[in-house]
């Protein structure tokens, strides 16, 4: 293995670094918050990465994105293109699977079960429950990555970082997504444009264009990548929740037990097929 890393191994040693060079890591989401992500895999030495997210290059993307430039044609640039471009750029060897799909299909459901670890990267609560769904019922350890800006006086923003590493608490029972709010989006007609909208049909249903700051986007997604690096070298377990608080510039972890008898800890935990995953395609 090449001395690149050697600083690296001074903290999790040569052992850790090959085991972050055989790990197969699944990103969701390859925009203002997996962008980042993706690139401090590359950076970290991870072997393989996946990257599924369908959508082209916005105007508004080029100020956050660490993938793209700002000669990038809008149309024309798919994220997972920019992203492969990014990886490549930092470490050649590095084996990169683009799945320009949504994630709610048969190649974006391959992917997630694919990785041996998955990071969602995701603004949309429907899309979240999923992918949580998917990761417990083929027991994928998952970290999910949010962030928040919520207009005011002041403004609150920040983020958080959910590590469901071994089963002990996944983003429901640890109260970190709303439930009605994704149930809603995925119900019936309107749950069935929302789902092509979010994957590449029409846009302007979502309304998701909040606040989105790139420096804020690197935090959390650099808290995300820690805790990944954490669990795969052994250094330490993974703090299952973290909360970076930007107006105080505070980052609190918590530690609470999850709300027992959850469904997707307990019922659809290591399902796999019987979970019936399909019925969410369109």
């Amino acid at each position: 293995m090449s001395n690149r890393f050697e600083r690296q191994e001074r903290l999790f040693g040569r052992e850790g670094q090959e085991r972050l060079r055989d790990t197969c890591v699944t990103v969701v989401g390859a925009g203002g918050v997996g962008g980042f992500v993706i690139l401090e895999l590359a950076l970290l030495g991870v072997g393989r990465i996946i990257v599924i997210e369908p959508e082209d290059l916005d105007e508004t993307n080029k100020n956050r994105y660490p993938t793209a430039r700002h000669d990038d044609p809008v149309p024309g640039s798919l994220k997972v293109d920019l992203a492969e471009r990014l990886i490549m750029g930092f470490d050649p060897t590095v084996h990169v699977q683009k799945v320009p799909h949504s994630l709610i299909s048969a190649d974006g459901f391959r992917g997630v079960i694919a990785g041996k670890a998955v990071f969602g990267c995701l603004d949309n609560e429907g899309a979240r429950l999923v992918l949580n769904e998917v990761c417990a019922a083929y027991e994928k350890p998952y970290i999910d990555v949010a962030t928040d800006i919520i207009p005011g006086e002041p403004p609150e923003y920040g983020g958080r970082v959910v590590t469901n590493w071994n089963g002990e608490g996944c983003t429901v029972c640890r109260t970190q997504l709303d439930v009605e709010e994704a149930q809603a989006e995925l119900a019936g007609e309107a749950g069935k444009q929302l789902r092509r909208a979010l994957y590449g049909v029409d846009r302007d249903l979502l309304g998701r264009s909040g606040p989105s700051v790139v420096s804020i986007n690197g935090v959390v997604a650099s808290l995300a990548a820690t805790e990944f690096v954490m669990a795969v070298t052994g250094l330490r377990k993974p703090q299952p929740l973290l909360t970076y608080h930007g107006r105080t510039g505070k980052v609190t972890a918590n530690t609470d037990a999850p709300t027992p008898d959850c469904y997707y800890c307990k019922a659809v935990r290591g399902m796999r097929e019987q979970a019936d995953l399909n019925r969410y395609i369109p």
